[in-house]
């Protein structure tokens, strides 16, 4: 069955990660979209020497990829559930392993060029980040193309959790007008599935 013609509008989440997990990428898409302001979100709660916020957005969308990927809907969970337990777990990994750094003496540290075997990261491999960073970049690429500038800054600061009046503050616009924004990049969106 052809679901290019559908509204994923009306999907499930659950249904969008099977689709995802088939190789579907415009329920990918879909997926973050939905939960870009949710790891936004949980991404606020963490923090680590080093790394900057969009950091741990970022890994978070690792974790969106990755929950897709192996969400199983007679698990138990919801995937609204699984993915903000795959996202966390990634976040406090990333403590983790800065306070691991911390905890090693100087005098431990091993230049990697003396390592005779391949060090290897588990977390995620680099065909993960590689893809989700080009779907991403592909998505912008495609909200650039479609919103106005107003609208996509609208929508940036509505999926990173910010309030209507917040939004209508920080803009120097109005409620209704972040509203209308928001409005019209949701029609257009819809339009390009």
């Amino acid at each position: 069955m052809n679901f290019a013609k559908y509204s994923f509008g009306t999907f499930s989440d659950d249904a969008l990660a099977v689709l995802s997990k088939n190789g579907d990428e415009a329920a990918f898409n879909e997926l973050v979209l939905r939960y870009l302001g949710i790891i936004t979100s949980i991404a606020r709660k963490y923090s680590a020497q080093g790394y900057e916020q969009n950091d741990f957005v970022q890994e978070g969308l690792m974790g969106l990829l990755y929950a897709a990927k192996t969400y199983n809907p007679d698990g138990g969970m919801s995937f609204k559930s699984y993915v903000s337990l795959v996202a966390e777990r990634r976040f406090i990994s990333i403590i983790r392993r800065q306070n691991a750094k911390k905890s090693v003496p100087l005098s431990a540290i091993v230049e990697l060029d003396t390592l005779d075997s391949e060090v290897v990261d588990l977390s995620r491999s680099p065909e993960e980040q590689i893809m989700l960073k080009e779907q991403i970049n592909l998505l912008m690429q495609k909200l650039r193309g479609i919103l106005s500038n107003k609208e996509l800054e609208v929508l940036m600061l509505y999926t990173d959790g910010l309030s209507y009046s917040a939004i209508a503050q920080r803009l120097g616009i109005s409620e209704k007008s972040v509203d209308n924004s928001l409005q019209r990049a949701r029609r257009k969106i819809q339009k390009l599935r």
